[in-house]
């Protein structure tokens, strides 16, 4: 890696520990350099908290060495006022040198502009450094504002021999603690998590985040009958729920019960979704629920936990012809895969 390259690495390090922290924002980092040394980094660290730029000027030793620095940012500096001021702005502000970009920011409210205020003051800008590492980093976020809609990540868990759940539909447990913690970070990495109503009627999940430190994401209930149980977890512990219906519409609390017609369909969702600012959905429901949005095609990343064990008979997983592409050990008995996607 050249210096610039090393630079925007660490970049985008600190960037991650944003994560399950400022959705709907992206994932940004920030260090400034002078005379070849770290002089300041930061991070955004929670939405409507202060960006990355101003975490990272406000780290100096001297807000004067901000002069004629290079700032290297994981993603294009905003130009609008929204919870906080324009970072750019700021940046100017500052005088430094050069503002090195990895990723334009696709965000109608800034894309290019960010860049073009800058270089209307004078300021040198150079783009693309690791813009395929930070692309991934942010793929949630980019999604969203390219493909107008969320970022869809599938996720279950299966036997050795492709059963998700006993033949009853009784749940069984796949997990081992070290995957439990797994689960519970990847929630904090999405806005929403979605089920099916099955789901919740034979295992009642809190389907919030316990393990893991961040934010709970809003939960969805596919129930196109109203069937879902008045007792359930989702609907029990005051915290927000969305239930989509063929036709119920209704309100208690946190929960929302939402009428998408008598023929609604994933794409139904995800726009009522896109509308609501919701950037990325975890999907854990069961296999009537995961084979409707593989049929979709609107999916964009596909997690498989295996449990070392064979059932013989039960429920089973999706079957769609998904090619593994992944694999990594967590704890003893399980497997994680992630498919490969066209």
């Amino acid at each position: 890696m050249n210096k610039q390259e090393i630079w925007m690495q660490r970049a985008l390090d600190l960037s991650l520990l944003g994560s399950g922290h400022v959705v709907p924002n992206p994932l940004v980092g920030c260090v400034i350099v002078k005379n070849n040394q770290i002089i300041g980094e930061g991070w955004h660290q929670a939405y409507g908290q202060a960006h990355a730029e101003v975490m990272a000027i406000h780290s100096l030793a001297n807000p004067e060495d901000s002069v004629d620095s290079s700032v290297y940012v994981s993603l294009e500096p905003c130009s609008h006022t929204g919870k906080t001021p324009p970072c750019a702005d700021l940046l100017i502000k500052s005088k430094v040198k050069e503002v090195i970009i990895c990723n334009l920011d696709p965000n109608p409210l800034v894309a290019g502009q960010g860049i073009e205020k800058l270089k209307a003051a004078g300021i040198q800008v150079i783009q693309g450094v690791l813009e395929s590492k930070g692309a991934k980093i942010n793929r949630h976020f980019f999604t969203f504002h390219t493909k107008k809609r969320p970022y869809i990540t599938l996720k279950w868990a299966a036997s050795l021999d492709g059963f998700i759940a006993q033949e009853n539909g009784e749940p069984y447990t796949f997990s081992n603690p070290q995957s439990q913690t797994l689960v519970h970070q990847m929630r904090t990495q999405h806005q929403g998590i979605l089920v099916g109503v099955n789901t919740i009627i034979q295992d009642n999940p809190q389907l919030n985040v316990r393990l893991w430190p961040g934010n709970n994401p809003i939960r969805m209930v596919l129930d196109p009958h109203n069937r879902i149980p008045k007792n359930s977890h989702v609907l029990q512990d005051g915290q927000p729920t969305w239930i989509f219906t063929k036709q119920v519409e209704a309100e208690q609390g946190a929960c929302h019960w939402i009428a998408l017609g008598e023929h609604y369909q994933i794409k139904d969702i995800l726009k009522f979704a896109d509308k609501k600012g919701i950037i990325s959905i975890l999907v854990e429901g069961g296999t009537k629920t995961l084979s409707a949005f593989l049929q979709s095609g609107l999916v964009d990343e596909v997690w498989k936990q295996e449990k070392d064990i064979t059932l013989g008979k039960g429920i089973p997983e999706p079957e769609y012809g998904l090619k593994w592409k992944q694999h990594q050990q967590v704890g003893e008995d399980n497997v994680w895969y992630q498919a490969e996607l066209s």
